[in-house]
């Protein structure tokens, strides 16, 4: 009686063990690479909505500076790194007419290219601007690009 017993508790830790290892295997195929790629999104998602904020009145420019230069909330190299990348925010904020908005929306972020490393997929924003559509091109440690 005692060896059926320990034979069927044997028997059940490893089936346990089977279908923890074919879990993790289903898991690491499909689950695990949806997350990185949500997380990815959900990452530039934030990165836009945070410059869009900075770019409001009362926000935090240099925070949003940063942002959009590398992704990151300090541009290293000290004033003048900051001050270079600062110019360029202001020629894109212009270009792109920017100056002095007042509403955005972001409907949407879909990683578009994946190098297979977390922090370096390709992401594309999009949403309005003051009623106006836009779509950014993220990717981690550059400038945010505007795609027309």
């Amino acid at each position: 009686m005692r060896m059926e017993l320990y034979a069927t508790l044997t028997s059940k830790k490893v089936l346990i063990g089977v279908a923890v290892v074919v879990f993790l295997a289903v898991a690491g195929r499909c689950g695990l690479g949806y997350m990185f790629t949500s997380g990815e999104a959900n990452s530039a998602k934030e990165r836009v909505r945070r410059i869009l904020d900075g770019m409001k009145t009362g926000g935090n420019r240099e925070q949003a500076i940063a942002l959009w230069k590398l992704g990151t909330l300090h541009i290293p190299g000290g004033i003048e790194a900051f001050s270079m990348a600062a110019d360029e925010f202001d020629a894109w904020e212009a270009e792109h007419e920017l100056v002095g908005m007042e509403t955005y929306e972001i409907a949407r972020a879909e990683v578009t290219a994946e190098t297979g490393k977390l922090g370096e997929a390709t992401v594309m924003v999009s949403g309005t601007i003051d009623g106006r559509r836009f779509k950014f091109k993220v990717v981690q440690a550059t400038p945010i690009q505007w795609i027309d």
